[in-house]
């Protein structure tokens, strides 16, 4: 991918304190797929991601496991694993149900949040801002998703943040890989979170919710903009040269 900042693959350490080996290598992998360095439909191979990561096998296929829980891999026939496809038909959904479960979400959290919250949130968004006049599109996922899974977890409800959480690696692969892709300054990503910290500032649980709709649906709106103008553009050039020729 371009305009991002990638971790040096380094040796993972066995004297970890906080994580275990297979952890470790997961949050890799994951890392990896997410921002595009293992592509979709990529077969990985246990014995060759142990060898690049100097471990034994048995902590690699642990972590396969993890990122297959997460929709990141698939296995096929018991035996291989391969990248997970990332199909823009699934991402549509998984985004209508994302914006359904943050418009719930935030309806609640706009009763019950502080201005303490709503500046931390403002500081998630200058962080973003920060990322992206870095174009380090790593951090700058990190902080969108620290920002909107905060959104569930003030809405003081178990379910939403245990319906949230599996959409989580899905989201950020999505973002990571398409987002640069349609905006030129990746720091005007941050600015998008604004109008909903304004709503939740005023305590205002509608037009926070329809703040969050339109700012998760944001990136289709733009995907199809472009669309129809590419649509538009190939149907007027035989026009134009038909006209030519007459």
């Amino acid at each position: 991918m371009q305009r991002q900042t990638m971790e040096d693959l380094r040796p993972v350490k066995n004297d970890a304190v906080s994580r275990s080996l297979a952890h470790q290598i997961m949050q890799r992998l994951r890392t990896e797929i997410i921002h595009g360095k293992l592509a979709p439909g990529e077969r990985l191979v246990e014995l060759d991601i142990a060898r690049r990561m100097g471990t034994s096998q048995g902590p690699v296929r642990e972590a396969l496991q993890m990122l297959e829980r997460d929709g990141l891999v698939e296995r096929r026939a018991h035996t291989a694993t391969f990248v997970a496809p990332m199909s823009f038909d699934d991402m549509y959904e998984l985004f209508k149900i994302r914006s359904w479960v943050e418009s719930y979400a935030i309806r609640r959290a706009a009763k019950r949040i502080t201005d303490t919250d709503c500046d931390m949130l403002d500081g998630l968004i200058a962080d973003m801002r920060h990322a992206g006049l870095r174009d380090d599109m790593v951090a700058l996922v990190e902080h969108d998703m620290a920002f909107h899974r905060h959104l569930c977890e003030w809405s003081g409800s178990p379910t939403v943040v245990q319906m949230w959480m599996p959409l989580y690696a899905q989201i950020q692969r999505f973002i990571a890989q398409n987002h640069p892709l349609h905006f030129k300054r990746l720091a005007d990503i941050a600015d998008t979170h604004n109008p909903i910290v304004a709503a939740l500032r005023k305590r205002r649980p509608a037009a926070a919710a329809r703040a969050v709709r339109e700012h998760i649906m944001l990136i289709w709106s733009m995907m199809e903009r472009r669309n129809l103008r590419t649509s538009k553009a190939h149907t007027c050039r035989p026009k134009r040269h038909a006209s030519a020729q007459s």
